[in-house]
């Protein structure tokens, strides 16, 4: 039997509220004010707290985050007079389950209870993801154990301490800067600039400025010489992401750099010199876009010294539940809001999707879902998963009911090879209601 805390220091609303849930078939205990409350909530063996916010001795707000602070998975209803938007968000950003108003309507109460309790018991059908004796959550480290990645983090340790160029070819989302970063935090230079540039996010003219420099007076607006990523990430790595978007005109400059590690700022005549590792990511096929005239060839030889081809995660779908951990792991490490625990269902929704969008979708949906879950446990509606669409109603077929059901049984039983065990199991009824069943239509 679930039990249920009401604090209260109004004690008809108690009395009221106590009476309606007991026969409801819960165990109440009470309490008149806000110390009271903290004691009994950490004291005694409570399921679900119901908590006023006017209370003497300590307001409610003090009262939640006293509790929560011992008792973070204990689900709190926030209950006040005061229905307005600072107080539901208030109680909500401390950790509260819900937030209703007086007077209170026990109907809705009732459901309100009702869908706590069937969470808690999703919760403890469920998987627990986050366990104390977890490393802490470490940034740069890439996720994953299918074979597909096992490749791809043995590629990383051969030519981490190498300065050869390395493409990294991949769908939007796939992971391509951290499989950048990885190689440069892996390596000997670890300690040396890592700078990221996304080449279809500027302009050519800016991209240009923003990769080599430019001088003062070069263009309008130039008001002082500006030093570029290639001179900052001196001794370091240089990331280019979505490279094939880059201007003709930029392609020449990259090659000179590559073939000789020399440039010269906009509006310079000075060549300057920079010892960078570049690293180049694509989210299309370099070599097609070569060999169609779109993209340099001779560039395109110049960066594929070192290959990588990252699976997208429908491919290595071994790893989804690895990677629902780390990000659970990032999200409690950002926020310091702990959803541990996600439900059957919902895990069956995340590996049973697509993921077009990749990795990134992947961690977008489970920093959305944590956010909006109310309590530890991930929940189906949570996820709100793009594409999902209602399942379709299959096509009306106009028959009467005997032929349908005589129908399907006679499918079962051929299913079955003519097992009657195995059929009626199917079936979902027993074996002395199937013998029925056959006798009444003639498939004996």
């Amino acid at each position: 039997m679930n039990t249920i805390l009401i604090a209260d220091d109004d004690i008809a609303i108690r009395r009221t509220l106590e009476l309606h849930l007991t026969e409801e078939g819960y165990s109440v205990v009470t309490a008149a004010n806000g110390p009271n409350a903290v004691e009994v909530a950490l004291e005694k063996e409570i399921d679900l707290m119901l908590l006023d916010l006017r209370l003497s001795g300590m307001d409610g707000f003090e009262v939640l985050g006293r509790v929560k602070e011992r008792r973070p998975d204990l689900p709190v209803v926030m209950i006040t007079a005061y229905d307005d938007m600072q107080t539901a968000i208030e109680a909500i950003r401390l950790g509260a389950i819900d937030h209703l108003g007086k007077p209170v309507d026990l109907d809705h109460l009732d459901q309100v209870i009702a869908k706590i309790f069937d969470m808690s018991a999703l919760a403890r059908k469920g998987v627990t993801f986050c366990d104390s004796a977890d490393p802490p959550f470490e940034q740069n480290i890439m996720v994953g154990r299918s074979r597909s990645m096992k490749e791809v983090y043995k590629t990383i340790g051969a030519v981490a301490d190498s300065r050869a160029t390395v493409l990294i070819q991949g769908e939007s989302g796939t992971g391509k800067e951290m499989v950048a970063r990885a190689l440069h935090f892996n390596s000997s230079f670890r300690n040396r600039p890592f700078i990221a540039v996304a080449c279809a996010s500027l302009a050519p003219s800016l991209l240009e400025s923003e990769l080599f420099g430019h001088e003062r007076g070069a263009f309008t607006g130039a008001h002082r010489t500006k030093p570029g990523k290639f001179e900052l990430a001196q001794g370091g790595t240089l990331f280019l992401d979505e490279i094939s978007e880059t201007s003709p005109e930029i392609q020449v400059k990259l090659l000179r750099f590559l073939q000789e590690r020399e440039f010269e700022r906009v509006g310079g005549v000075e060549t300057l010199k920079a010892d960078v590792r570049v690293i180049a990511a694509s989210n299309k096929e370099l070599s097609a876009l070569a060999n169609a005239g779109e993209f340099r060839k001779d560039l395109y030889y110049r960066l594929n010294v070192v290959t990588l081809f990252l699976p997208p995660l429908r491919e290595r779908k071994d790893d989804i539940l690895l990677l629902v951990k780390f990000f659970l792991g990032k999200m409690r490490e950002e926020t310091g809001k702990s959803v541990d625990i996600v439900t059957q269902e919902t895990l069956t929704m995340i590996q049973e999707h697509s993921w077009p969008g990749n990795v990134r979708e992947l961690e977008n949906t489970i920093r959305r879902a944590v956010l909006l879950s109310h309590g530890n446990v991930l929940l189906p509606e949570s996820l709100h998963l793009e594409g999902e669409k209602e399942q379709e109603r299959l096509a009306l077929t106009i028959r009467p009911l005997h032929e349908v059901e005589r129908e399907h049984i006679e499918n079962v039983l051929i299913y079955t090879g003519y097992e009657k065990k195995r059929t009626a199991e199917i079936l979902g009824i027993s074996r002395p209601t199937l013998d029925r069943r056959l006798k009444e239509y003639g498939l004996e």
